[in-house]
């Protein structure tokens, strides 16, 4: 526990420098990655990624930014919101009611794409996905810049959660046009074999904490599972859980799973005033991993346990040490212990839906649109809604451009692709590029982060072309 949650302390603190597919490409008709968003969707022709470069994303997202628990102190030096110089009020000011943070790490190690026959499509795909996310109630900050004020005093700190998966796929797809049923549509489908090395959940329903000068209560209810492979609980004299650490002997293989993707799109061009009109729709990652009996570890908390002479938090000391006092106190005070796992355990992935229409013009040069996505996360549902421009001057050239809502505000999207008929191609973007930054003095060096939510992400790639083409030429 102490690591992950330094870990989202660190990304919090790296925000400035850290950037799943990019929603900006889902209306480049040329684009090589569109498929992954919707395996209806075709590029203009086959392709093979370049290997070690066919692509990868990374993507941050948070409701916070980094000035919401860093501030400037007196000493000219930059301090964690427990500094005593912060006052309670600041700081709180600045939190919404569940403070959340999601990490995305996507890397494709084998991507090609080839037509057969007039209009069918195949892709395979080999990659590597880690996904980390949290959600933290205001609650639980309140208890660690307030601490006791009063004696004695309560808190109440309800769903608290952090998860963290890493697993391998291997992809197959078709898409196919099917004019001779229905004149502009076209479905697709991917099956996915899936791999896992590591899945951590942890969800603490409730953490009651009455405390006073003499001793603390708490009482919890929670749940966490450490299934897989390169994680291993630490516990006290207690049989208490005071850590999750990284274990290096025991990665490998924990679980395996299948997961499918389906899609479809709709051209109109009948002849009407608004041929070029396109519907679409998809669902990704709809699937599961199970994990054997003796690679499943279940945590459970419930009851009450009293603590005495429990340290203060925070204090005065470095970034660093602050964070380690404050994940080894938040171990203890939930009070998880093991039970006996009788039966395998099974994982599911997000799964993310994506519902677009975009209207092609001037001889399919350029295209504009509105996409809707849903993420149906462990711990939430998150929505967006993307308005894209996209021009390609000439076949293998497209420029994309994106306004993204509802998640976010004041950011830009972009993508640039060059996919030729025959040679290298290439694609660089990013569907977050905030527009307010603020500056960070850490150890006496300045540091441009965003002003607000931290929403950042980098997707690039190199691939192969194999020449052929589509119905759209």
């Amino acid at each position: 526990m102490k690591k992950i949650l330094l870990t989202i302390s660190v990304l919090v603190l790296a925000a400035a420098v850290l950037g799943a597919q990019s929603r900006t490409s889902y209306f480049v008709r040329n684009s090589t990655q569109s498929h992954y968003l919707n395996p209806a969707f075709v590029p203009d022709q086959g392709y093979i990624g370049v290997p070690l470069l066919n692509g990868f994303d990374i993507q941050l997202a948070t409701n916070y930014g980094p000035t919401t628990f860093l501030f400037p102190l007196s000493n000219g030096k930059t301090g964690l919101f427990l500094n005593s110089e912060v006052s309670p009020e600041l700081f709180l000011s600045g939190l919404k009611n569940d403070s959340y943070t999601d990490f995305s790490f996507g890397y494709n190690l084998v991507d090609v794409g080839w037509f057969t026959r007039k209009d069918s499509f195949w892709t395979l795909s080999l990659g590597l996905d880690v996904n980390m996310d949290s959600s933290i109630p205001l609650e639980l900050f309140r208890f660690l810049k307030c601490g006791m004020t009063t004696d004695p005093q309560s808190y109440s700190i309800q769903n608290l959660a952090i998860g963290a998966q890493a697993y391998a796929s291997l992809a197959l797809g078709y898409s196919r046009g099917l004019d001779e049923f229905v004149k502009g549509l076209r479905v697709g489908g991917k099956v996915k074999f899936l791999a896992s090395m590591a899945d951590m959940q942890m969800n603490v329903d409730r953490l009651d904490l009455n405390l006073s000068s003499q001793s603390w209560a708490v009482s919890s209810l929670g749940t966490m599972r450490l299934l897989g492979g390169g994680l291993s609980p630490a516990f006290d004299d207690n049989g208490y859980i005071s850590g999750v650490n990284f274990d290096p002997s025991s990665l490998g293989v924990g679980g395996f799973g299948l997961a499918f993707d389906l899609g479809a799109e709709y051209t109109i061009s009948q002849g009407t005033p608004v041929d070029g009109l396109r519907f679409s729709v998809s669902v990704t990652d709809l699937g599961f991993i199970t994990y054997s009996q003796n690679k499943s570890r279940i945590f459970t908390a419930d009851g009450t346990v009293r603590f005495e002479g429990v340290e203060h938090l925070g204090g005065e000391g470095d970034i660093n040490s602050q964070l380690e006092g404050i994940a080894d106190e938040l171990m203890n005070l939930a009070s998880f212990t093991e039970d006996k796992v009788d039966k395998a355990q099974n994982g599911t992935l997000a799964a993310t839906l994506h519902a677009g229409v975009d209207y092609s013009f001037l001889d399919d040069k350029m295209n504009v649109g509105l996409l809707y996505s849903a993420r149906f996360g462990r711990f939430r549902t998150e929505n967006e809604l993307t308005i894209a421009w996209n021009y390609a001057p000439v076949r293998s050239f497209d420029i994309a451009l994106s306004y993204s809502l509802l998640k976010t505000h004041s950011t830009i999207g972009w993508l640039i692709t060059f996919v030729p008929k025959k040679g290298i191609g290439i694609f660089l973007g990013s569907d977050y590029t905030p527009l307010n930054y603020t500056a960070l003095n850490i150890e006496g060096i300045k540091l441009p982060v965003p002003a607000k939510e931290v929403m950042l992400d980098v997707n690039f790639g190199l691939t192969i072309s194999l020449g052929g083409k589509n119905r759209r030429y």
